[in-house]
Formats: C-alpha cells, sequence, structure tokens
C-alpha cells in the first residue's frame, strides 16, 4: 500500500460518492462517527512526510462502489482482503489484510496468487485536538470496521482448532501456533487450540454433549485423515443432524493428501496453501456442503466427506502408507509400482441418479437401477473437486451438488491407458480420455468379486465386502 503525497487533500467523509446504503456500515453511522476523530498513519508514510519528521493526519472513507476504505487520497485497502481489526489502549488502529501478491511483470494470469498478510496501522486522535475517546472507538468505530471485515460475524466468537500434530510431515501444531492461531486472533476469534493423542482421539471429542454449546466453529489442522475420525464421531452422535447443520468447519492442510482442503481453495478461487485455507476461515462464510453415508455388508455405518476407492487407486493410498515419511510424493512413487505389478479387480456396481431409498445391504436392487458387472483396474467415486493438493481428479464435482462422480477404468485398458490418466490427474484433463469413464449418479453399491484390493474411504481402510454408498446433499457447513 501506499500513501498519498502531503500535497494531496485530505479525504472528505461526508463525500456523497463513497456512500452506499448497500453497503454493510450504514453510512449514517460511518461518518458520525469518524467527525469526532483523525487518523496519523503510522506504516504508511509518504516520503517526503518522512523526510519531514511529520505525519499526515488522513480520515478514513468507506468506497462502497469499489468495496474499499479509503484511507488517503491515493491509498485505499480492498475490504475483500480484510479479515480484522484491533484498536490498542493507546488509540493504535491497525486494519489486518491478506491482499495476493502483485503478479509477476508482464504476467496475464488470472490463476490466484499467494496472500500476504499486511498491516495499515493509524494512531487515533482526536480531530478537535482534545481528549481521544477511546470508549467511543471502541464501541463504535471498531465494531463498523470489524463488520466490513466479516459481515456475518458476532464478537466474542470461540473456535475449537483440532490439531493432528502426526500428520503428514508432523508440521501440524507449528501451522496451528505460527499461522492458525495469529490469523484467528486477528480476526477478533479466540482458538482453542487442542492436539489429538492417540488414534481415534477426534472420535472421541466430537462425541461430547457441551460441544454444541462451546464452540462457533471447529476447524480441523491435519489430513483428511483427522476430518474423516470426527466425521464418525460426529455422525453417531444422537444430535447428528441438527449438530452438522448448525457448526462451521474448517480444514487447514497439514497431512499428505489434503484433498478436501485443496477442493475448498479451488472453489473458493484460492491459491493452494494453508494461509489460503486459514483466510477462507476468516472471512466467515460457511456454506452448506454434501456428506455420504456408506453402509457394509458387516453391518457397520460410515460418514464422508471427500471419496471412495477401490482398485489401483486403494491400493495406491492405503499400501503406500509405507513410504509416509515422503509426504504427497509417496503416491507417485507407489503408483509407478502398483502400475508395473498391475492386477485386473472383478466387481459388480450398482448405480442410480436420482432420490431414492436406499434398500437393505442384503437385498438387490430396484430395477431403476443401472448394474455392471466385469473386470476393472479403477473404481473412484468422488465427491469433490480434488482427491489431494496437485489431483484435480474430477472437475465437474461440486460441495454441494448432491452428486458422486463415478471415475471408471476397465479391465481391457492397457498399462499406459493408466499411466496417461494419473499423469492427467493434475490438470483433470483425463475426462477427455476414452478409456475413463464417467458415471454421475446419487447412489451406488459396489459388490467386489475378486478379494485382491481394499474399501478406501478418505484415505482410511474399512471393512471388504460389499458396500453401498448415498449422498446426503448439504447435510453439513463447511468454511468455502
Amino acid at each position: 500500500m501506499e500513501t498519498g503525497s502531503t500535497s494531496e487533500p485530505l479525504l472528505d467523509p461526508h463525500m456523497s460518492s463513497v456512500h452506499n446504503t448497500d453497503s454493510p456500515v450504514a453510512s449514517s453511522n460511518w461518518p458520525s462517527v469518524l467527525d469526532s476523530l483523525k487518523f496519523l498513519p503510522i506504516n504508511n508514510l509518504s516520503s517526503s512526510a518522512a523526510t519531514q519528521n511529520t505525519v499526515v493526519p488522513s480520515k478514513l472513507c468507506l468506497d462502497a462502489s469499489n468495496n474499499a476504505i479509503v484511507t488517503s487520497a491515493t491509498t485505499s485497502i480492498n475490504i475483500d482482503d480484510c479479515i480484522g481489526a484491533d484498536i490498542t489502549d493507546t488509540g493504535l488502529l491497525t486494519i489486518h489484510a491478506y491482499p495476493q501478491s502483485a503478479p509477476k511483470c508482464g504476467s496475464t494470469s488470472t490463476k490466484p496468487r499467494p496472500r500476504t498478510y499486511s498491516q495499515s496501522t493509524f494512531q487515533l486522535q482526536s480531530s478537535d485536538a482534545g481528549t481521544l475517546d477511546l470508549p467511543l472507538c471502541n464501541s463504535t468505530l471498531l465494531p463498523l470496521l470489524r463488520s466490513l471485515c466479516n459481515p456475518s460475524s458476532s464478537s466474542n466468537r470461540k473456535y475449537l482448532v483440532l490439531v493432528n500434530p502426526f500428520s503428514g510431515k508432523k508440521q501440524g501444531l507449528k501451522i496451528a501456533q505460527e499461522i492458525v492461531k495469529p490469523m484467528l486472533l486477528q480476526s477478533n476469534i479466540t482458538p482453542i487450540i487442542t492436539p489429538t493423542t492417540h488414534p481415534g482421539h477426534a472420535t472421541e471429542l466430537m462425541s461430547s454433549p457441551t460441544l454444541l454449546s462451546s464452540y462457533d466453529a471447529i476447524i480441523a489442522v491435519g489430513g483428511d485423515g483427522l476430518l474423516y475420525e470426527m466425521m464418525q464421531g460426529l455422525s453417531h452422535r444422537p444430535d447428528s443432524s441438527t449438530f452438522l447443520e448448525q457448526m462451521p468447519f474448517g480444514i487447514v492442510p497439514a497431512g499428505s493428501g489434503n484433498g478436501l482442503a485443496a477442493s475448498v481453495n479451488s472453489v473458493a478461487d484460492k491459491f493452494d496453501d494453508t494461509t489460503s485455507n486459514v483466510f477462507v476461515i476468516c472471512k466467515n462464510v460457511p456454506k452448506p456442503a454434501d456428506l455420504s453415508l456408506y453402509d457394509t455388508s458387516e453391518g457397520n455405518s460410515y460418514a464422508s466427506f471427500l471419496s471412495l476407492s477401490w482398485g489401483i487407486v486403494a491400493d495406491v493410498d492405503l499400501e503406500s502408507e509405507v513410504l509416509r515419511a515422503l509426504g504427497s510424493l509417496r503416491f507417485d512413487v507407489y503408483a509407478v509400482w502398483r502400475m508395473i505389478a498391475l492386477k485386473q479387480y472383478r466387481a459388480k456396481l450398482s448405480y442410480i441418479n436420482c432420490e431414492v431409498e436406499m434398500p437393505p445391504i442384503g437385498e438387490t436392487v430396484g430395477e431403476d437401477w443401472t448394474t455392471i458387472e466385469d473386470n476393472f483396474l479403477c473404481f473412484w467415486a468422488l465427491q469433490t473437486s480434488h482427491a489431494s493438493q496437485g489431483m484435480h481428479t474430477s472437475p465437474a464435482s461440486k460441495m454441494d451438488d448432491g452428486k458422486f462422480h463415478l471415475y471408471i477404468v476397465r479391465g481391457k485398458a492397457t498399462r499406459l491407458n493408466l499411466l496417461t490418466s494419473f499423469l492427467a490427474f493434475e490438470d483433470g484433463s483425463h475426462v477427455k480420455q476414452k478409456h475413463m469413464e464417467i458415471i454421475e449418479c446419487t447412489a451406488f453399491r459396489l459388490e467386489p468379486l475378486t478379494d485382491n484390493s481394499h474399501i478406501d474411504i478418505d484415505g482410511e481402510e474399512v471393512e471388504y465386502g460389499t458396500i453401498q454408498g448415498q449422498v446426503k446433499a448439504g447435510a453439513w457447513r463447511l468454511f468455502y
């Protein structure tokens, strides 16, 4: 951000062009607060002002037409980049923003760019040279600025930040302390950081009867496995439906795959990194997202938010656990090995693309279902655009479309066909390949007829055998 020259006139907060009744802050309130104040920029000094060792008084205006807070004659802060504001006991006002980095010289790319922290700090003073009315600033100006950053936010919010310190490269606690906590505090949110200590701990924590009344949102810092554990605990609560409808969830990537986090950033048109995921959470706009429920032939039920795989994809995901220290590279390394030692998998697949009451898993599906029995290499039921970071596996999937997208490669495909598909997952171009079948449905049943693979839900292995799933449209609220 730059500050205007000292020769530029100060902006008048009564300028009619900067007021709009559709803005988050009523125009009648905005100037009445500012009339009693002047703002001395601390970190946005012009070169001439710095040379003279003086600070130029500034006025703040709301430019609703450009969605900006105007801080001087030539400077403004994009409200969409702001996540919060603070006023200290000495009258220092700080506006916290995370603008996208500048594009490279000559670049015409419209792709999202990384966000970096930028603060604008002002010393508040009384415009009539009297004593600063700090209580007035805290009771009027500060709520106004915070409501601009997060129109739907409320004060005194408290988020449970659940961290798996063992996910991926074991950076979860560091990410929570150094990125998540500071950004939430800048957004006037109190983070309660809680590390998991053992497998299944997240499932246990989600069973607490006081969870809904204790927190305003739950943030998972880890891989997809952490959120999977949480979902199993939540889905078995007696108030499961109500809880999922009322409690917002957020995901911060710290695992190996991070499929949901990558999908969130893709939908939100944000750069795919940790800061962008936390930025989405700080902007406080949870939306409905789909879940799915699976039943197995052994009588168990599972909640899912990402995918189910069987065949080579499940083998790569689960058997590559021995290479976890490699991070996401483990999938590429093991995929090459599995293609060399390629297997055929036989199954019966039934599916339907409309609202339906699922039959008991031991009963035959209805005549309106489509059934295929064949040899397969790949079966992948996807609900989100990305199965992991760097894998745009289902470009047509939306967070709330109420659909599975089944990606199938049959047994007649060659190793070269399979290799080209895996290489194309990065940019989503596999959808154009003739050997890749894509089926849209709301429910399906998979009956494996060979015992040579795994069944993988959201990166976690479940018991092998017949399994059926159904999408639950908009069943939970997610920051995206």
